[in-house]
């Protein structure tokens, strides 16, 4: 069958061969818009998320753009790696305020630092901590070597060496240079931070935490500077310390028990954190004062460290110098302290320590000082005192003593300084009943002492007369008698020493006794022709007599 067919007729749109291929050429277009569109987008996000942790990590908004090699560091990870590596107690940059020196330390590390350190460099994290510390302790006002300009230009500083008797040149913290060269800091062979030296250069703040990067640190040495708080608990962590001086600052709170944990600790100095009247002052023109808690921000008396040397501190086996004087310790010292067998300096004074001088305390046979004067003690001292052959220094001056002089003291051979007085002064704090003081006489052993210069028995019941023999201590310096039971008169050999050392050319009364009429109207109790100063029992009134 025929079929009609329409000349004038057209075919449908959709088998139209033009019209198929404006429709695919259209879509493709549309297909490379989109993709076009979605890398813009990723890219810019990526963008801004870079820039939004910059800018979160910077002290202050900077108009330059970040430099390539910053962007990398951060890419691979080195803010991660010190978060992870370096910061404690769960924290991280992200909350922590623009002006915290270990976010001024990270942007510094980021930006300024040009050794442009990356995560994987071995010096990273000792030259991160150093960077903390700069900031923490306000490195533009230190006296030496702390401001490295504006633009962190200075990189060099010249200081006078009094020992090598020349100057010498350093690095400036926070210059471009290895933090081994930057002033007292000094590092072994390999590029390890070994020791940290910046006594008496104004360092003002807190100490961080972080010094914990430094995990290798032998020497911490930051005495005589404006440090206040309390010393980070994290210091346990340095275990391969051998000495730490923080002496003269402004310290408070307790003692750390972590600090137990550096068993290495050779040289422990803490003392004088109260009684230093020291003002510094900050970058910002801030006045700090140690004699206050927080250098004044609490205007309350800073009264220094507290805590007890309970059983742990003979966890301190290596310990030969301890320094804790002028502070707040409290309690009685544990007998464990006879552990410390290489101990040669042990300065406990002006604490609060009570109770009985431990009876192991002579065992400690390299012990030269022993300085307990203005405590709490209510002891005699030990019979086996004359077990420390090498003692040259003994002060129990200012406590509550009692009891005779053990015979053993006389075989101190070496004894330089002997301050046994003010035991029983009259309405003393330390004065608990009235049976306190040394009691019985001044032996004639005593002339063995021949390297004696301070011999102070004042303020104590001593009886018995002076004996000739203490004319045998040639080298005596200071000689103070008065206030006691003793009675008769001075030898001549004690009067000739006045043409030795017991002389008073700088102006200084060097012998006493109770020389002037007691009760103003009695006959004196000793009588002496030779003495610099002398004194009524009675009232208590001394006079030059020289």
């Amino acid at each position: 069958q025929a079929v009609e067919y329409d000349p004038d007729a057209k075919p449908p749109l959709h088998k139209n061969r033009r019209f198929r291929v404006y429709t695919y050429f259209a879509l493709f277009l549309i297909f490379i818009v989109f993709v076009l569109v979605v890398v813009y987008i990723t890219s810019m996000t990526k963008e801004a998320e870079v820039k939004d942790n910059i800018i979160r990590l910077t002290s202050q908004p900077t108009p330059k753009a970040t430099s390539p090699p910053t962007t990398f560091r951060e890419a691979q990870g080195l803010i991660e790696q010190l978060q992870d590596g370096v910061l404690l107690r769960n924290e991280n940059f992200e909350d922590m305020q623009v002006t915290d020196p270990r976010v001024m330390a990270l942007d510094w590390i980021l930006h300024e630092d040009e050794q442009r350190l990356v995560s994987d460099s071995i010096n990273l994290y000792q030259r991160y901590g150093l960077a903390v510390l700069a900031y923490a302790m306000d490195s533009k006002a230190w006296f030496n070597c702390g401001n490295p300009g504006e633009n962190f230009t200075e990189t060099s500083c010249s200081i006078y060496s009094s020992v090598m008797n020349q100057t010498v040149d350093y690095g400036v913290w926070l210059s471009g240079e290895s933090e081994c060269d930057w002033f007292g800091v000094k590092c072994s062979g390999d590029g390890i931070v070994r020791s940290v030296t910046l006594i008496n250069n104004n360092l003002v703040g807190v100490l961080p935490h972080e010094l914990t990067a430094l995990r290798f640190l032998q020497m911490l040495a930051l005495a005589g500077n404006c440090i206040y708080g309390t010393i980070p608990e994290e210091i346990g962590q340095l275990d391969h310390l051998l000495s730490l001086e923080l002496h003269e600052n402004g310290l408070s709170g307790v003692m750390p028990s972590t600090m137990y944990q550096l068993e290495k600790l050779q040289l422990l100095n803490l003392a004088k954190q109260y009684g230093v009247d020291r003002v510094c002052q900050q970058s910002n023109g801030t006045k700090i004062y140690t004699n206050y808690k927080h250098g004044g921000f609490v205007r309350e008396f800073n009264v220094g460290l507290t805590g007890k040397l309970g059983s742990e501190v003979g966890k301190w086996k290596s310990m030969k110098g301890m320094y804790l004087s002028e502070n707040s310790f409290t309690g009685e010292i544990a007998e464990d302290i006879g552990n410390l067998r290489y101990l040669t300096f042990f300065h406990v004074n002006d604490n609060f320590i009570e109770g009985n001088l431990p009876a192991s305390i002579t065992k400690l046979r390299n012990l030269r000082h022993l300085q307990f004067h203005d405590n709490f003690l209510y002891t005699s001292l030990p019979e086996g005192i004359g077990n420390m052959k090498d003692l040259e220094r003994l002060s129990v001056n200012g406590n509550s003593m009692f009891g005779k002089l053990p015979e053993g003291m006389y075989e101190l051979k070496k004894l330089k300084s002997l301050f046994l007085h003010d035991t029983a002064e009259a309405n003393s704090p330390w004065l608990i009943n009235d049976q306190e003081g040394f009691s019985g006489s001044l032996s004639s052993s005593v002339g063995r002492l021949k390297d004696l210069e301070y011999l102070l028995l004042n303020n104590n019941p001593i009886t018995g007369e002076i004996p000739s023999d203490l004319g045998n201590c040639t080298k005596l310096k200071v000689l103070r008698l008065h206030r006691t039971e003793l009675k008769g008169s001075m030898p001549r050999e004690v009067c000739m020493l006045r043409d030795k050392d017991l002389n008073n050319e700088n102006g200084v009364g060097v012998l006493y006794a109770d020389c002037r009429p007691n009760n103003r109207t009695e006959e004196p109790r000793v009588q002496c022709d030779c003495c610099t100063d002398c004194c009524d029992y009675t009232t208590n009134v001394c006079v030059q007599d020289d």
